[in-house]
């Protein structure tokens, strides 16, 4: 008997269960807890199901219940290739995923019952391969799968950029860059003088059916293009509304707009487990034609005035990806990292260890040894 059977026949198999997404969403919807941000929310998995998963996937919520049946863990993963790849329930619009931990667990507790709920899923499906994440460096989730594993490699990584810690605008606005408040001083002005300019930031469902039509319009001429799913983004805007989170920034110049942000706030806890207010900025474009005023750079500043003054967000961030400019914005970086992992357990699973994990290894070594030959 092998390890990982050992450590799920020490449960009853009450402690697991796996329900279809539907089946979930109906049993727990009620008592999910808080996401910690909007793109970890029931709205947004419910969203990526509709719109971001090809028809032959299969989409599993794995449960873990303690001995009183109370769900302390879901894990929603789509299994495709009759279960041979597993992967989490995400997408290219979402910068983070992480499993549901259902009730106020310890650190410790919480590695625990995340390495039992693995144990499961590794028992009870013939998987090759998981691809899992992107998760915070330091998060739970990521140490976890890290030190659970031991045929892993790092998939993807990317930055997410943020501020922590904001008090009031006035101190935010001052801690900006003075290159940058300068721009927005001069443009801003100068856009007054040559043009009627108005912004609007959304918030009520009444409003939003033409702001959304004016986002998609903006966005369509910007650089960015197409879309790849504008029904994707407004089922979770209109989610968002819903629970009073969207904040849709409109920037309008002669009545015609030109720059659109789509931003969501959230009252969460931090991943060092602090209460905060945080601000994601998830969706930002504007029109070309307008970009020697510097549209959307008064559209953000416009943005985080509201967010921090109205709100009272304690921190804000931009989803994912490092570009130079949003270090202007905000102070601070952190890392995010996707992982493929292999079942040492399996045939195949080996094979694409050897090949993802051990060979580009073998290769380093043998190119290190070569280099140092040639010097001696």
């Amino acid at each position: 008997m092998t390890k990982r059977e050992l450590n799920c026949r020490e449960y009853s198999q009450e402690h697991y269960q796996k329900l279809s997404f539907t089946d979930f969403v109906i049993q727990h919807q009620k008592n999910m807890p808080e996401a910690r941000l909007f793109e970890l929310s029931l709205p947004w998995l419910i969203a990526t199901k509709n719109f971001m998963l090809e028809p032959a996937d299969d989409l599993i919520v794995h449960c873990l219940f303690n001995e009183e049946q109370s769900l302390l863990i879901a894990w929603p993963l789509v299994h495709q290739q009759d279960n041979k790849r597993i992967k989490s329930l995400s997408s290219f619009y979402s910068a983070i995923a992480e499993p549901i931990y259902f009730s106020t667990q310890s650190t410790v507790i919480a590695e625990q019952n995340l390495r039992l709920l693995l144990s499961f899923i590794e028992n009870k499906f013939p998987w090759q391969v998981m691809q899992l994440g992107s998760f915070d460096d330091n998060s739970v989730t990521a140490k976890v799968i890290v030190d659970y594993f031991p045929a892993h490699k790092v998939f993807s990584q990317t930055d997410n950029v943020y501020q922590q810690g904001l008090g009031n605008y006035e101190q935010y606005f001052q801690q900006r860059p003075s290159q940058l408040r300068n721009t927005i001083k001069r443009r801003s002005k100068k856009l007054g003088k040559l043009h009627q300019y108005e912004i609007k930031i959304i918030s009520s469902l009444a409003d939003f059916p033409v702001a959304f039509t004016a986002y998609k319009d903006i966005y369509q001429q910007s650089w960015k293009g197409e879309e790849y799913s504008f029904a994707f983004i407004e089922q979770v805007c209109l989610a968002g509304l819903q629970e009073n989170k969207l904040r849709l920034g409109l920037l309008y110049i002669d009545d015609m707009p030109v720059a659109a942000q789509i931003w969501f706030v959230q009252d969460c806890l931090s991943i060092a487990g602090q209460d905060e207010k945080n601000a994601s900025i998830f969706k930002l474009a504007y029109h070309p034609n307008y970009q020697q005023f510097s549209v959307g750079s008064i559209l953000s500043m416009a943005l985080s005035e509201y967010v921090i003054s109205q709100d009272k967000v304690t921190s804000i961030e931009f989803g994912m990806g490092s570009e130079p400019y949003k270090k202007d914005w905000l102070a601070d970086k952190r890392s995010r990292r996707s992982f493929q992992v292999f079942n040492h357990y399996n045939f195949y699973g080996k094979l694409a260890a050897a090949r993802y994990v051990l060979l580009p290894k073998l290769l380093l070594k043998l190119k290190y040894r070569t280099a140092h030959f040639f010097k001696l």
